[in-house]
């Protein structure tokens, strides 16, 4: 294999003229660190993000008409930047050219390149939106994607209904970013389709209506079908991508996207069903309302002789139906959940009050442990918060307090800096007692949910001169009661550091060092928590050999130590092409990686080019090595062909569960535009 991807590499240097793919590496750094950092997140927050990019470069974003959610939304540029040039735009009025972003303060020339696929300078009643938003039903851009995948050896239990082949099928139609409707169908391997358990086809269906920025006095948002909504800084309610520490240290610190948005990704789980609107009552007060009626998979475990009265112990999130076992999981609890924000906009900020009730039609009653005595219990659930945001000259104040109806209360307060144009400072405060209870809570901190956590983090952005920016952050934090596996209040801390040099467009070199220590249990109770730290090292060098080829290289280390053990060490390094031939129908990526770690705790992620709308960030853990590589036939104008074939080596491995051995995987996929 290695001979085979040197003479890709030859060949294609020797005997192609290319064109380098259109590709932002800190893009997949940013879904890289996202993933490594929220392991229980499903990869449909991810084709959220990528959906929206792709839905922006087909129809660019205005930057004369965007509101402060749809720039934030793009998760590319920080909010400091976005503020900054709403200012620009009040006090000067619309840009002229999308080269004027380079006058308003703290905008680099990398900001701009970066951000130039998905926006464009508009000329007002001239563009699309000047069509009545009732033509976008039979106007506008429709797409058909349809996915098939298969694993092999395959990856499920005996006794499952289905075959070994995973399918997808989605329609999507989209209207100058004002209208969205369509749906998705999508079955994993093993579960059967259109019989057995499925006799009406797919698993999963999902559909959706999405209107925004409607242009009328009243509506300005409105969500029939699956949606994603957000509240505050994500302590009452946060679902779709909501980032969390990352090597861009002062980018995804203040939650300020779009508060309701469409959903339309293939996972099964982070999703309301139902209803919701954005409403504009007066010039400076917005209502938002919503509300989600769906059934969930849940363990049910525990039935009351005396009562009848059926209990379930957990949410199953896996989406999974394969086998008996989890198909008697399917649907047995029916959650409903209402929520509404009162939103008052004034010229430097906003204040909202939001309110949320969670019900199921069955009592909540999980398993009795020490960690668990503050969860929440019961069929139902209110919580009510403050949240703001409030500019001055160069900063950003936000923050968010929340009280679930046990009396349980969580903090979240934050502050952007810009010290000048080439330093950005953030700084976040979390206060979450462990009685504070939200089921849907996502914000910004070191575990899920918004309990049971104290912490300061401490972000900086440093670009000394054009080719440097360097990125760091320190996030001190306790835990005052007990965690799962650790039976006693604990403490931890983390440091990064990231320093990356671009001397010019075509190539590009990042260092990062990265710390961190937490306490567990010991082998013996009696000898209490312990330290466990873990350093991690990675060096990454992307550059086009020509106009055409681009290579990246990466090399990453990671050295995990638990107190009074030896030490654990992981290592992987790649080698990746990205090619595209000028003039030719044919683009592809190929990547061989080789990885050794000791440990499941040395383990190390990885962000792979996939095909679009999927993401691949696997784990490597024991000893191996994987290449994969990815070929996109433009057929036509509006008809793409994507396959993937991946292949992984595992001659050790270090988890229960997994053997040694060849594990493949392909996937096919076409996309049709009309």
């Amino acid at each position: 294999m290695l001979r085979s991807f040197t003479l890709f590499i030859v060949l294609t240097l020797v005997a192609t003229r290319v064109t380098a793919q259109q590709e932002d590496p800190a893009l997949s750094e940013l879904l890289e660190n996202f993933f490594r950092d929220n392991e229980g997140a499903g990869e449909s927050d991810a084709q959220i993000f990528l959906e929206r990019l792709d839905m922006l470069r087909q129809d660019p974003l205005d930057l004369n008409t965007a509101s402060r959610e749809e720039l934030s939304a793009l998760q590319i540029i920080s909010d400091v930047q976005v503020a900054q040039l709403l200012e620009y735009r009040t006090k000067l009025g619309a840009l002229l050219s999308i080269y004027e972003l380079q006058a308003v303060p703290f905008w680099e020339t990398d900001d701009i390149r970066r951000l130039m696929p998905f926006v464009k300078v508009g000329n007002g009643s001239l563009d699309q939106r000047a069509k009545p938003l009732r033509a976008g039903f039979v106007q506008g851009d429709n797409e058909l994607l349809m996915r098939a995948g298969r694993n092999i050896p395959t990856r499920f239990a005996e006794g499952a209904e289905g075959g070994p082949n995973s399918w997808a099928l989605r329609y999507r139609h989209t209207f100058d970013g004002r209208l969205r409707f369509g749906f998705t169908a999508e079955s994993d391997a093993g579960e059967a389709v259109f019989r057995k358990s499925n006799p009406q086809g797919f698993d999963f269906y999902s559909a959706h209506l999405f209107l925004n920025n409607t242009g009328g006095r009243f509506l300005k948002t409105l969500a029939i079908g699956d949606y994603s909504a957000r509240m505050g800084q994500g302590l009452l309610l946060q679902t779709g991508f909501s980032p969390g520490k990352s090597a861009e240290s002062t980018n995804s610190l203040l939650r300020s996207s779009r508060k309701l948005g469409a959903y339309s990704a293939f996972g099964e789980a982070f999703f309301l069903r139902g209803a919701g609107a954005i409403v504009s009552v007066s010039k400076h007060i917005d209502v938002q309302v919503f509300g989600s009626y769906r059934r969930r998979d849940a363990s049910v475990d525990t039935i009351d002789a005396d009562t009848d009265e059926v209990r379930f112990s957990s949410i199953v999130l896996s989406g999974l139906h394969r086998t008996p076992q989890e198909i008697e999981k399917e649907g047995v609890v029916t959650e409903s959940l209402a929520g509404a924000s009162v939103t008052w906009n004034h010229e430097n900020g906003q204040v909202s009050v939001n309110a949320l009730h969670l019900r199921y039609d069955k009592p909540f009653e999980p398993t009795l442990r020490p960690y668990r005595l503050y969860s929440f219990t019961g069929k139902q659930l209110t919580g009510l918060s403050l949240d703001y945001q409030h500019r001055f000259r160069n900063s950003i104040f936000f923050g968010e307090t929340a009280r679930s109806d046990n009396g349980g209360v969580a903090s979240l307060n934050g502050v952007l800096l810009a010290v000048d144009r080439r330093v950005t400072l953030g700084l976040v405060h979390r206060y979450f007692q462990p009685e504070y209870q939200a089921v849907y809570a996502a914000p910004f901190a070191e575990v899920s949910g918004a309990a049971n956590e104290q912490g300061l983090y401490t972000g900086i952005e440093v670009r000394p001169s054009k080719p440097w920016k360097i990125n760091a952050y320190a996030d001190l934090w306790r835990h005052p009661w007990l965690r799962f596996g650790i039976d006693a209040p604990s403490a931890g801390n983390e440091y990064l550091v990231r320093i990356l040099w671009q001397p010019q467009r075509s190539v590009q070199t990042y260092l990062i060092a990265q710390h961190e220590t937490k306490e567990a249990n010991a082998a013996a109770p009696e000898n209490g928590l312990i330290a466990v730290s873990r350093n991690r090292f990675r060096w990454h060098i992307g550059f086009k050999v020509s106009n055409g080829v681009e290579l990246r290289s990466r090399v990453e280390y990671t050295h995990v130590r638990t107190e009074g053990q030896a030490a654990t060490t992981g290592f992987l390094a790649y080698q990746e092409a990205v090619v595209k031939p000028r003039n030719v129908p044919v683009s592809g990526t190929v990547r061989y990686a080789i990885f050794d770690t000791q440990s499941f705790d040395s383990r190390i992620y990885t962000f792979e080019n996939d095909l679009f709308s999927a993401v691949s960030i696997p784990g490597f853990s024991g000893q191996g090595s994987r290449y994969y590589f990815n070929l996109t036939w433009r057929a036509r104008k509006n008809l793409r062909v994507e396959g993937r074939y991946e292949t992984t080596y595992l001659n050790r491995a270090i988890t229960s569960g997994t053997k040694a051995g060849r594990q493949t995987a392909f996937k096919f996929q076409i996309r049709l535009g009309f």
